[in-house]
């Protein structure tokens, strides 16, 4: 019996030492990323006047680095294409945890599906860029609340906050869709060869509220909330799409919003935001497009200059 409790502890000591070797490769995952702007922000190098927060509506519509051309403030976008509020909720947490509050929160709201299932499953919690992160406590405790990894065992064993993406270890590069700017903004110069008239709805909708997703609901409610408590100044943001403002999503996201914020919607008036040249796709304005409508904002912020 002796024999056997030495051969069980000789084995389990062989094996943590094991365990303990694919520290290198949680290392290397992270290393290997070329989207580095999760990692920044959880190192606490993302100390700017303004956050743009959002899917791919904000990273392609909002240039970042064009707001502090424009308007003398620093600027970074934070905005992930197919990631939904909760993700964004997420992002939150991190920036005002690891990172001095920004003066500004521009967050970008999708069309009126925003708080709603996503039918082909394209707006999710992106947690595939958390995966090449486990080495950062905070994340691996982010996993577990997400329910994909277990407390104990993901503090225990290092080849247990691992999934199987963490093994390519190949230098990541950017794609043609998603090559992102220094300043964080993803804006596109060409255009999609199909779907272009897809997004194209000429009327107004009603806004169905029992579609909702309490939970997203919820997340929305924490960002304002985060902005409540960290004296953030935060401005909600319809981006020009080819499709008809909703006025009834408009006035939920105002309800939702409250007095703890401001809304802006896109110059409706605008004729390039009528014009195809100007957009990638239905829904995702292409650079030319971008410019106009970072223009567009950066206006409005140095109206509000003296209140920043």
């Amino acid at each position: 019996m002796k024999r056997f409790a030495y051969k069980l502890l000789l084995f389990a000591a062989i094996f943590f030492i094991y365990d303990k070797l694919f520290i290198i490769v949680a290392e290397r995952s992270a290393a290997a990323e070329v989207d580095k702007r999760l990692e920044y922000l959880i190192r606490g190098e993302i100390n700017k006047d303004i956050i743009v927060l959002g899917s791919s509506r904000g990273a392609r519509a909002i240039l970042a680095g064009e707001i502090e051309k424009q308007t003398g403030f620093s600027a970074y976008n934070l905005c992930y294409p197919g990631s939904n509020v909760e993700f964004h909720e997420f992002l939150m947490r991190v920036l005002v945890k690891y990172n001095d509050p920004p003066k500004v929160l521009l967050m970008v709201v999708d069309d009126d599906t925003y708080f709603f299932k996503s039918t082909a499953g394209t707006i999710i919690f992106r947690k595939d860029r958390l995966y090449p992160l486990v080495k950062y406590p905070y994340i691996r405790s982010e996993m577990v609340s997400l329910g994909e990894k277990d407390r104990v065992l993901s503090e225990l064993l290092v080849l247990y906050r691992l999934n199987k993406s963490n093994f390519d270890l190949r230098k990541k590069q950017f794609t043609p869709v998603d090559t992102i700017l220094s300043c964080g903004s993803m804006p596109i110069s060409w255009k999609s060869r199909n779907g272009e008239d897809r997004y194209l709805v000429n009327y107004e909708r009603d806004y169905p509220i029992d579609e909702e997703i309490p939970e997203k609901v919820d997340a929305f409610k924490k960002i304002v909330s985060a902005c409540d408590e960290h004296n953030i100044n935060l401005i909600v943001v319809f981006t020009p799409i080819r499709r008809a403002h909703s006025n009834s999503f408009e006035e939920r996201i105002r309800e939702l919003t409250g007095e703890s914020g401001a809304i802006y919607v896109y110059d409706r008036e605008n004729p390039a935001y009528r014009d195809a040249e100007y957009y990638h796709d239905g829904g995702h304005l292409l650079n030319t497009g971008a410019e106009i409508f970072t223009r567009e904002l950066s206006d409005y912020l140095l109206k509000l200059r003296g209140k920043l």
